[in-house]
């Protein structure tokens, strides 16, 4: 019976004849094909030393080892790649993907630094989100990893770049929650329809809007006071369409607060069919970037109030819920995410919930009432 190796180093079997047979993958050919290579020896151990001498020549001479840039290696990691994520997940690579032959794609793979990925990164951070950011490293780091395993480069260039959080404090977008001043004035100011109503759900129950986007009425009970979320909007080449939640905690019952359920009945008494947010019979889900333009434009007609995006309001939500004791478990769970870390990265203490906190060291009652 054979063996297959690990990390791509291919499979050895024993014939019947006692001798061993490996086959092993030793990068790409001119057509874009994998290049296999079979060796015979008397003994597993010679077959393994045959491989190691193989695959030495390969990397020493250039005459072997073909040059191809990230752009073309990146094509044929995407389409490998397939099946192995959610059709909206793989779809959404694309943008990430061009982004990366953008920036590096023209470069032969073997000449690649981790300088050169660092100098890449920092022209991003200007423009785009940590979490993107973060997501575009990441993806480098697969594509450079697969090159390895299959015998393209000699190591990963993308794993000893610069991680993204010595770079994050200069980002212009980092993730935020809105102040109580700015929930006030948005529950005073937003217009009593639709739009206005979902965006303070988003903020009383820490809705994604993409599981707002696959509310049914029948979802919402009729009292308000409590919302089934068991799907969500995937978008796949662009168009919407209804999947699964993020993860299998994201299956969840969320209670509403009693000062929030006149929103929740609002949007069950007034949304379309089949879905709350359906805006077309040519598509009856609505897309998450049609919402977030006009989530855009409905905060800024309020002066003094942030425009943040619809996903800051689930920072909101979970922020709240820890500046009022609400233990973390707790939170991770109503949010849900698949754990605690995750729900970590959503809490942007306030500095008066920090001098609260360290107000109860005080020696007794009367000096912890002092205001300064």
């Amino acid at each position: 019976m054979g063996t297959r190796r690990g990390n791509g180093e291919g499979h050895i079997q024993k014939n019947k004849n006692n001798t061993y047979t490996a086959k092993f993958m030793l990068g790409y050919k001119d057509d874009g094909k994998k290049n296999i290579i079979s060796v015979t020896r008397t003994t597993k151990a010679e077959v393994l030393e045959e491989m190691r001498r193989i695959k030495i020549e390969h990397e020493n001479n250039p005459d072997l080892n073909r040059s191809i840039t990230l752009s073309e290696f990146a094509d044929i990691w995407y389409r490998d790649y397939k099946g192995q994520v959610e059709e909206s997940t793989y779809s959404g690579y694309q943008y990430t993907l061009k982004k990366i032959k953008d920036g590096l794609g023209d470069m032969l793979l073997n000449d690649i630094k981790p300088i050169h990925i660092n100098r890449f990164i920092q022209n991003l951070v200007m423009i785009y989100s940590t979490s993107y950011i973060r997501k575009i490293r990441a993806m480098l780091i697969q594509i450079c990893d697969y090159a390895d395993d299959n015998g393209m480069i000699i190591k990963n260039p993308a794993r000893h770049s610069m991680r993204f959080k010595k770079l994050s404090e200069n980002t212009l977008f980092k993730k935020d929650a809105f102040t109580e001043d700015e929930i006030e004035l948005l529950q005073n100011q937003l217009p009593d329809n639709l739009l206005g109503n979902s965006i303070m759900l988003q903020l009383g129950s820490g809705l994604r809007v993409q599981e707002l986007l696959a509310l049914k009425k029948s979802d919402i009970s009729a009292d308000g006071s409590n919302i089934i979320v068991n799907k969500a909007i995937k978008i796949v080449d662009g168009t919407a369409k209804l999947g699964p939640p993020k993860s299998k905690k994201s299956n969840r019952v969320i209670p509403i607060p009693i000062d929030y359920r006149k929103y929740a009945i609002f949007i069950r008494e007034n949304g379309a069919n089949p879905f709350i947010w359906t805006l077309s019979s040519l598509n009856p889900l609505c897309s998450v970037s049609t919402y977030r333009k006009k989530f855009k434009k409905a905060l800024q007609k309020i002066s003094e109030v942030r425009v943040l995006t619809p996903h800051c309001c689930r920072h909101t939500y979970i922020t709240r819920l820890q500046a009022n004791g609400v233990p973390m478990e707790t939170i991770s769970r109503l949010a849900g995410h698949s754990n605690v870390d995750t729900t970590d990265g959503y809490l942007h203490t306030s500095q008066a919930t920090l001098e609260e906190a360290v107000s109860k060291l005080n020696c007794n009652k009367q000096s912890s009432e002092v205001k300064e």
